[in-house]
Formats: C-alpha cells, structure tokens, sequence
C-alpha cells in the first residue's frame, strides 16, 4: 500500500497501459513495432470500471438519489476537470507562443471548449476522415475521457437502483456481464472507428471490470492464492506486451476481434490475480514503486504525452527526427511532472479504504452474511 493511500498494484497496471498508449504514439512512427499499443485504453477501461464500481457499492448511501449522485459527479470533477483545465490553457498558451504551431490560438480555444464538455467522442462520431482525429488535435486523445464521462452519466443510476431494490452484489454482477455481452455484440458490425471511438464497446468494457469488481463483494474472491495464479498473471500480462508490440492497430478487425479480447480478459485476469495473490512475482512487479509512480502520473501523461510531438512535427530547420523525438519526450515529461504535483495530487483522496484486499474481503464476508437493505427512496 503506498503512503499516499493509493494501491500499488493497481497503479502498476496503469503503468501497463500508459506503457502501451506511448509505445503506439512515440515509436510506432519510428519502427515497425507498436501498433498493437491501442490495447492500452482497453486496459484503462476495464481497470475504471473496476475502481468506480467498488467505490459506488461502497459508498454510504444516505439522503436522495440526487444527493449523491452530485456527491459522487462532484468527486470525479474534482479528481479530473483540474488537470484537464490546464491541458486546454497550457495548450492555447503554447500555440499562442510557438511560431510555427499548426492551429492558431482561437482554434485550440475552440476545440479545448468541445473537450471541456466532455464533446470529444460525439464530435468523433461525425468525422469520416483520419482515424487519429486531426481534427481535435491537440485534443485528440480526450475521446476516452468523454466516453468515460458518458458512463458516468449512466452506470451510478444503476448501482444505486440495484442497492435501493435489494439487489446483491452479484446478481448485479451477472447482470453487468449480459449488458456487456450485448453492448459487445452491437457494437461489432459498426465497423471499426465507431467501435473504437464509441461508446458502446467501451461500456462493455467498463462493465467487465464492474463485473469483476461486484463479484468481488459478494464473496467471489478466492480466499487463497491458487497455485496457478502465478502463471495465469505472467501470461496475462505478457499478452499484453506482445499484442502491443506485435499487434494490429485499432481500426484493424485484428484488434476487434483479438486484441480487445486479449485485453480485456488479460487485465481481469491481473486485477484478479493481484487480489488473491499478493505475494506472486506479478504481483511484485507491478507493485514496485517504479511502476506504481508511473501510474501514478498516469492521467497528466497521457494528456500531455502527444502535445510536444504535434508542435514539433512542422518544426523548420533540419533537425534530425531522432533529436526532435528526444526533446518531445523530455517535453512531455516535464508537462507530466508539472500536471501532476500541481493540479492532481492536490486533490487525490486516498482510496485504500475502498480498494485495498482486506477491506474488500471484509465487505465480500459481509455481503454473503446478509444481504443489503435498501438505503433510498428514488428522490
């Protein structure tokens, strides 16, 4: 458990998918390799929907539905919109100040405004032109945040509709699956970019994680670790690596119908693992501190990390690509660092109360001994 009150390992596995999204975006121009690294928001989404979920069941539910619902948006406005503020500002800023930036400052200001509210996937949805949207750009990689927004805007009524009636956590589980399974199967024949830009892929991934996480508190999380969990979490997490390096992209039927798969199961498969397992050298690895402060910064990076690439891509002069690419890594960095101390872990509430496995053991025992009452009158 970090000091800051975050869990480790699940902040490992952020790294994990940081890890993929940067190798897709900085050397997959470069190299052959990399292509597969799409697999990361997937990886992303599965762990969201874990964490959310848990936090939901959790929470005390007292008062109206409207109540804490607002309580719950509020939390992840504070935990998001700071950072996200300061991409939109530091971005006009920096087009405003580079010579030879692509989009004047009025542009960045009007495409951080669709960013801002959570527009970016809906605007997404009615382009039919690049796959890696130029049209937002420098905001391109916010659709996800909006897509997750979206889910946000629906999931909370579920859960605490599911509370309020006396649901258990696990009926609520299977549930979470069959939505999963049927937003999947919609999705397929959309094609690939409203699959990968849309929201109903996503949700299914979002479900899987909710899944896991609801099967959890009913009791589902094995006592002890299995004598397979080892193996079945180093496999899993070297699916994940493979399928980045070695994969296909994400407007590839490669990716729809392997990659997304692999992922998914494969980070189900690592947050089980983690949780059963705490003492395996998956667990270990992930759980090191390196890896844990990656995640850590993982939200500030992957809304910085593209910015330097596109101002210096029309950079004048000719500077060879390899020391342009150093300096975007170091740019970006240095974004990172300064979105990260300075607009979120100011406001980062710890969350080991929610998440770490004793606590989650207990409330699953609690659960199985009786079952919840419902806490609220529909407001």
């Amino acid at each position: 458990m970090a000091a800051s009150g975050r869990v480790d390992y699940l902040d490992g596995i952020r790294a994990v998918a940081i890890g993929a999204v940067l190798a897709l975006h900085w050397f997959s121009w470069y190299t052959p390799f990399f292509h597969g690294g799409s697999i990361g928001v997937d990886v992303f989404f599965v762990l969201s929907g874990f964490i959310i979920t848990t936090m939901l069941w959790r929470a005390p539910v007292t008062g109206t539905w409207s109540a804490t619902l607002r309580s719950f948006l509020g939390r992840r406005v504070v935990r998001l919109y700071p950072a996200l503020l300061g991409l939109v500002i530091g971005c006009i800023v920096l087009y405003a100040v580079v010579p030879w930036a692509p989009y004047s400052p009025l542009e960045v200001v009007r495409r951080g405004g669709l960013v801002l509210v959570q527009g970016s996937a809906v605007w997404a949805a009615d382009q039919h032109g690049s796959f890696w949207l130029p049209g937002l750009q420098p905001f391109g990689q916010t659709w996800s945040l909006a897509v997750e927004w979206y889910f946000y805007l629906v999931w909370p009524f579920c859960v605490l509709g599911a509370r309020a009636r006396g649901w258990s956590a696990r009926r609520l589980a299977v549930a979470s699956l069959v939505a999963a399974g049927l937003a999947l199967v919609v999705s397929l024949p959309l094609g690939a970019f409203p699959f990968y830009f849309g929201p109903l892929a996503r949700s299914a991934e979002l479900l899987v994680g909710a899944a896991l996480a609801l099967w959890f508190l009913s009791g589902g999380r094995p006592t002890r670790p299995s004598r397979h969990a080892t193996a079945a979490a180093v496999l899993a997490l070297a699916s994940i690596v493979l399928y980045s390096a070695l994969g296909s992209d994400g407007h590839s039927p490669i990716y729809r119908y392997v990659g997304m798969p692999v992922a998914v199961i494969a980070t189900v498969v690592l947050i089980h693992t983690g949780y059963s397992n705490q003492h395996g050298l998956v667990h270990r690895l992930l759980g090191h501190r390196w890896l844990a402060t990656v995640g850590r910064y993982s939200y500030s990076l992957y809304l910085w990390h593209i910015v330097p690439f596109l101002l210096l891509e029309k950079a004048p002069g000719d500077v060879p690509k390899p020391v342009l690419g150093l300096f975007a890594v170091t740019a970006a960095i240095a974004m990172t660092v300064l979105s990260y101390r300075l607009l979120e872990r100011p406001f980062l509430r710890p969350r080991s109360d929610v998440l770490k496995p004793s606590v989650v053991e207990e409330v699953a025992l609690a659960t199985v001994s009786k079952p919840p009452k419902p806490a609220l009158e529909p407001s």
